[in-house]
């Protein structure tokens, strides 16, 4: 009967070992490998602030650090200069492809909150977005506003919380996104944005860490995944859009 049950426990031993073994093959290697390949499928698509952020979070897996580096400095090579003037304003420009640019607005437009109330809500449906798309967008003279392209805006859940981000949207005036903010700036210095003569946060278009906040950039240029909350109104605007080449 001892042994018996000896050949029972060292059974299971064995099971419980090969159990670990599977467990830790799937966290250190089977993980891993299906964020490369959702990496590598995102930036075959075109999504390349998704595949960015992708390579970004597998920190030393394959060549994922290399891979990220050199889709940025791919972007960064599309840029026949880093500023322009446009509609009254000038603008950072963060990439040129098919005779389109993506443009950045320089310097925090003005300070507005990203939903009228403090509420859940995103992007699709925040009364920010109606501003930038109506009366802002209704601001810029005529012929600059023939020039700005609907684009098919991605919207991506919260990397780091979950955060449900809403429906894709199609808009001609947005906020960057969190994958975005990342890709087209080397570094926080890069991001920082000023109105006046003062640093600010400012809004980006992603959810933070609850659908009553949204993402920003902190006034230091770190992202702020935890986000604001959305009614704040001390939050900056900074508009982006693709317009065609002049």
């Amino acid at each position: 009967m001892k042994q018996n049950w000896k050949r029972i426990a060292l059974i299971a031993g064995i099971a419980l070992v090969a159990a670990a073994g599977i467990v830790a093959l799937v966290i250190f290697v089977g993980i891993p490998a299906a964020g490369y390949g959702k990496a590598s499928s995102l930036e075959k698509k075109g999504d390349l602030p998704g595949a960015y952020d992708a390579y970004d979070r597998m920190e030393d897996y394959r060549n994922a650090q290399d891979a990220k580096e050199k889709l940025q400095d791919e972007v960064i090579a599309t840029r026949s200069a880093k500023t322009m003037s446009f509609g009254g304003y000038e603008w950072l420009i963060l990439e040129e492809r098919d005779g389109k640019v993506l443009l950045l607005m320089e310097e925090v437009l003005e300070m507005r909150a990203y939903h009228a109330t403090l509420a859940e809500t995103d992007w699709e449906n925040c009364t920010l977005r109606q501003w930038l798309n109506g009366s802002f967008y209704n601001s810029l003279p005529e012929a600059d506003r023939a020039r700005v392209v609907e684009t098919a805006v991605v919207n991506s859940n919260n990397a780091e919380y979950g955060t449900k981000a809403g429906n894709d949207t199609k808009d001609r005036v947005f906020l960057l996104s969190l994958a975005e903010a990342n890709l087209y700036f080397k570094n926080n210095d890069a991001r920082v944005a000023c109105l006046g003569n003062s640093a600010k946060y400012w809004w980006l278009r992603s959810p933070g860490m609850d659908p009553i906040v949204a993402a920003i950039v902190t006034s230091d240029g770190s992202l702020g995944f935890a986000g604001s909350g959305v009614s704040y109104n001390t939050r900056g605007v900074r508009p982006a859009m693709w317009i065609t080449k002049g």
